[in-house]
């Protein structure tokens, strides 16, 4: 769905909502600002940095069970 769309179904829910949902709606959406706005000019360079190698496809994952298995086979 496109953004706009997406703004406009969520202009009209906001519209017709009642105070508990309003409620939910601003706890999210306020959560979802604050948690970038926390984050120091270093950790943003570092965040940039590990996703710029996530889309470049050069960050490579384990399960947990291959970290535990790793650390105590050095």
């Amino acid at each position: 769905m496109e953004n706009s769309v997406l703004k406009e179904k969520l202009h009209h829910l906001v519209d017709s909502a009642d105070t508990k949902l309003l409620e939910i709606l601003y706890s999210v959406a306020s959560e979802f600002h604050q948690t970038a706005d926390d984050l120091t000019p270093e950790q943003l360079a570092e965040l940039k940095r590990r996703l710029d190698l996530f889309d470049a496809g050069k960050m490579f994952f384990s399960t947990w069970d291959e970290m535990i298995s790793k650390i105590e086979n050095e």
